[in-house]
This record gives C-alpha cells, sequence and structure tokens, in this order.
C-alpha cells in the first residue's frame, strides 16, 4: 500500500442496501491503520498487556492452553493498540479451529497475530465427543503505560472535522476524517473517538448502515476510561435505534439490556424502554420478523471472507430478497455445526437440542438480503429442515489455523 494510503472498512467498494429510499454507502476507512505516516511515541513499547474474553463456550469445553498474541513487531514504536473478536470452533480432541474474524481495530497486524495465537490454544475435549462449535472470543492488545488521552495534533484534527460538520461542509469534513483515519498510531482513546466521529460523518451522508458500523465499533474499543458512563449511555441508545431500524432485534434487545445496567439508578428513556417492549413482543408473536442485511468482509487479512453475521431469536429462518451473490450459510450451535445453500423461501430450521446459534452468511461483498426469522412451529413445515447428513466436516470449512 503507497504512503499515506487510506484502508477502508468496506473495501472492494462495499455498499449497503437497508431501507427502501436510502442511499449507497460511502466507503467506510475500516482500519485505524498503525504507523503509516505515523503518531508515534518517543520510545519503543516496553510491554504489552491483554485482555482475552471468551464468551458463549459450551461447559464442557473450557480453556487449558491460552497463549496471548504477540503484538505486531511493524508497530512496536507507534503506540496502536487493538482489539479483535473472533468466531471460532472447539474440535473434539480441544483444538481451536476455523476462526473467522467478525470484527477488529487496530489495523491488520492484530488480526494476523489473533488468528496465530488462536492455533495454538487447547480446551477440554467437549464431553459430548462432538464439535462446540459456538464460542466468541474478544482481545484487547493495550500498551502498558501508554497514554489514556488524544494528542494536542490529534484533538486538533478533530476539532477541524467537527467545525465542518457544525458548518455543514461534510464533503471536507470526509476528507479530512479519511485523512485522520490514515495516519494511524492510535491509542485506545483515540480510536473511540474516532469511531464516533466517522458514525457522524457516515450519519450527515445519510447512510446509516454506516453509521451503525461505526458506532458499534466505537462501543467495542471504548473502556471505562475512554467513555464516560453518561456518553456510553447516549451511544447505546443510537444503536438501540439504528439495530431497530434495520430489523436486527436480537442486537437491538441487547443493546437495551446493556444500556439498562449502564444506566443504574437513572431511568431509560420512556420512548426506548416502550420501544424495547413492543420488539420483545415482536419476538415472542406469531408473524415473520425481518432483518437487512448486507455482506461485507470485516477481516482485511490474506484469510478474511466477506460475511453477515447474526445471533437469531428464533429456530427457523429462511432468505428473501437476494440482490448479488449470496451463497452459502453456516450456523455455529453450541454442540452442532450445520451449512447450506442460500436460495430464496427456503426455510431452514435449528434443532432446540443444539442449543444457542449463530449463523453467518457468505458471499459477494456488497451483496444483500433478507433474513427472516419464522414463528415457533414454523419448523414442523420446513421441507428442507437441517438434518445430521448436513453437518459439516470438521475440515471441509473454514480456514484452519
Amino acid at each position: 500500500m503507497p504512503l499515506g494510503s487510506i484502508q477502508h472498512y468496506n473495501h472492494n467498494n462495499r455498499r449497503f442496501e437497508g431501507k427502501k429510499g436510502m442511499k449507497s454507502a460511502h466507503l467506510l476507512p475500516h482500519r485505524l491503520l498503525a504507523a503509516i505516516i505515523g503518531i508515534s511515541l518517543a520510545a519503543p513499547v516496553l510491554a504489552e498487556k491483554y485482555e482475552i474474553d471468551v464468551r458463549n463456550s459450551g461447559t464442557t469445553a473450557t480453556p487449558v492452553e491460552q497463549e496471548s498474541p504477540a503484538y505486531p513487531a511493524s508497530l512496536e514504536k507507534s503506540g496502536q493498540e487493538g482489539w479483535v473478536r473472533m468466531h471460532f470452533v472447539v474440535a473434539p480432541d480441544g483444538q481451536a479451529i476455523d476462526p473467522l474474524i467478525i470484527d477488529s481495530s487496530g489495523g491488520t497486524g492484530f488480526e494476523d497475530e489473533a488468528r496465530k495465537a488462536l492455533a495454538s490454544w487447547r480446551f477440554t475435549p467437549p464431553e459430548s465427543g462432538n464439535e462446540d462449535a459456538h464460542n466468541l472470543v474478544n482481545i484487547r492488545s493495550e500498551v502498558s503505560g501508554s497514554r489514556d488521552s488524544a494528542t494536542k495534533s490529534f484533538r486538533r484534527e478533530h476539532q477541524r472535522i467537527v467545525l465542518d460538520l457544525v458548518h455543514e461542509k461534510n464533503d471536507e469534513a470526509r476528507i479530512k476524517m479519511d485523512e485522520l483515519a490514515a495516519t494511524g498510531g492510535f491509542n485506545t482513546y483515540e480510536s473511540t473517538m474516532l469511531w464516533l466521529m466517522m458514525g457522524r460523518v457516515e450519519g450527515v451522508e445519510n447512510n446509516d448502515a454506516g453509521k451503525l458500523e461505526c458506532y458499534r465499533r466505537a462501543l467495542a474499543v471504548s473502556t471505562r476510561s475512554t467513555l464516560r458512563v453518561e456518553n456510553k449511555r447516549g451511544l447505546l441508545e443510537k444503536i438501540f435505534e439504528l439495530e431497530d431500524q434495520f430489523g436486527h432485534y436480537t442486537n437491538a434487545l441487547q443493546a437495551f439490556r446493556s444500556l439498562t445496567a449502564a444506566s443504574g439508578k437513572v431511568e431509560v428513556n420512556e420512548e426506548v424502554a416502550a420501544r424495547a417492549a413492543q420488539i420483545q413482543e415482536l419476538v415472542d408473536g406469531d408473524e415473520n420478523i425481518v432483518a437487512q442485511a448486507a455482506i461485507y468482509n470485516p477481516c482485511n487479512c490474506e484469510a478474511g471472507e466477506p460475511l453477515w453475521y447474526y445471533k437469531p431469536a428464533r429456530r427457523t429462518f429462511s432468505f428473501a430478497n437476494l440482490s448479488g451473490n449470496v451463497e452459502r450459510f453456516e450456523a455455529r450451535c453450541e454442540n452442532q455445526r450445520v451449512q447450506g445453500p442460500v436460495e430464496a423461501g427456503t426455510e431452514w430450521a435449528l434443532a432446540p437440542e443444539w442449543g444457542s446459534c449463530r449463523v453467518f452468511v457468505f458471499g459477494d461483498d456488497g451483496a444483500t438480503f433478507e433474513f427472516v426469522e419464522h414463528p415457533a412451529g414454523a419448523e414442523d413445515d420446513a421441507p428442507t429442515a437441517v438434518v445430521d447428513d448436513d453437518v459439516l466436516d470438521q475440515g471441509s470449512s473454514g480456514q484452519r489455523s
């Protein structure tokens, strides 16, 4: 990549096609690039610290070896901090396999090192003798003793973008935003500020899907020291509204639960609380619920594959309004893994005994579709309900670490 060039979040001209009348997305700046032009610390990195949080892991597959990823050698003097979220499978022998990077911030170096580390992880073999296919890990890489604030130059450029937005100079704000994102060397505080500002820029460009992506990432990257409680509540409200707008009801309810927890003794906005109750009624009801979906590549590493992922609220689903190449899906459940082709109107059922599941849909970057969840009982009429023959062979899917 040439010096100073910008690596975009949705490379290959990713476009969102959300609600009717919604404009195509501007390319989102994806990676907070590490030391391309270079905000850098005066001294080299002396020590790194890691936070590894494995979630949704089966109760019988617990970690026994969990090596931390290496700090990317190319970033040792930059002060760059990173965060990576991966989904993976625990094989019958306890090996961690088939990682999918589904979100990250900080650059490809952190993604690559996270994948390398996961290849060495070992878990106690699942008691069932089958795969434990639904595991999520968040890995945060920080520099010990790093700044907990932004540099003067970062704040100056940030303020220039704010002033452009205030004066409705949106094109100039976009240019400055992309230039700032390309400098790299960001700590967690700066990354949080940057993703929030990216969300504002996407918003004034009427790209609500891009705005949601940026706000999700700002929340994920933030820590207690980088995002004050009152600001976190405001951000969660915005995320809730955007998830609701796109029919991502499971995500919306999760955002509401997080908002309630963050609010403490402060009353949650009455309109937000009322809408959350309505969403829960829709999920529990007997009508189809429809999520707007767009495939993209969240990983800029060589092993990345364009995808869309979601944790469904119901056991039976289908696809509709396919636009572009939407190839296949893979459902990763606590004790089962299944796959199938994506065909409009074909219903698929996830057996209750498989436990909690997450669905991944693969295809071309920019392809769109609707993910339709059917009410309880619909699986009885699903002509192509998932059966044992559809269980993925361990060596036939994903990228083996």
